[in-house]
């Protein structure tokens, strides 16, 4: 069984990374988070489920994985909208009867890719999923804040005809995992030969800076 609400909310904090502490100077462990926007910027939110048997099945995916896709779905929100994430909050409902090491593995996942582009888990919630036994399913929302210069943000509406669309990446890659875990379902995939799908990569920098918005190297 997963450790105490309390428990487990202190080894976050305590994975947590403190870089990014300008834009975060009061994360978790108050009764909310303090954020500061640089001047001239404009706050973009943005907010993803991830439910166990809709977006990720524990059979199939690692828990690293699912912590991981976690987050990514919102970096790569921010980083359509030419912005740079800084800060992240987590809520989960847990199953009463999940292993603790699923539940670190899955923050290791989520934090090692925060750590990467320099954001902050600033806070969240947690609770027990409904349901008893088997019927019980891991939630996990997660919101990520990050910014863009005031008028800057690269919206849908922008788009008009005669623009030019470029791709990035093998369109299909994550596909062709889904194909091969339904045509046998029991059957688990290495992650690591589908990267795509398992440890999907934002379109960020290493700086956490939208590529598209980042100055070219020198």
């Amino acid at each position: 069984m997963p450790d105490s609400e309390k428990s487990i909310i202190g080894r976050i904090r305590q994975l947590s990374s403190k870089r990014g502490v300008a834009r975060v100077p009061l994360g978790i462990g108050d009764d909310t988070a303090i954020l500061r926007v640089p001047s001239g910027h404009e706050v973009l939110v943005t907010t993803d489920f991830s439910l166990e048997n809709v977006h990720f099945r524990r059979d199939w995916h690692p828990p690293e994985s699912v912590g991981h896709r976690c987050l990514a779905r919102g970096l790569s929100d921010i980083a359509a909208m030419g912005g740079q994430p800084f800060a992240a909050f987590l809520s989960l409902a847990l199953p009463a009867k999940l292993p603790q090491k699923w539940v670190n593995a899955f923050l290791r996942g989520l934090l090692t890719l925060a750590k990467q582009h320099v954001v902050t888990l600033a806070g969240g919630d947690m609770a027990q999923s409904p349901g008893l036994g088997s019927s019980a399913k891991i939630l996990a929302d997660i919101v990520v804040v990050g910014s863009a210069p005031k008028g800057k943000a690269l919206r849908r509406s922008g788009a008009k005809p005669g623009d030019s669309i470029y791709v990035t990446g093998k369109l299909g890659a994550s596909a062709l995992a889904l194909e091969d875990l339904f045509a046998q379902p029991k059957r688990k995939l290495d992650p690591h030969k589908y990267p795509a799908h398992f440890y999907p990569q934002p379109r960020l920098g290493p700086d956490g800076i939208c590529a598209i918005n980042a100055s070219p190297p020198p």
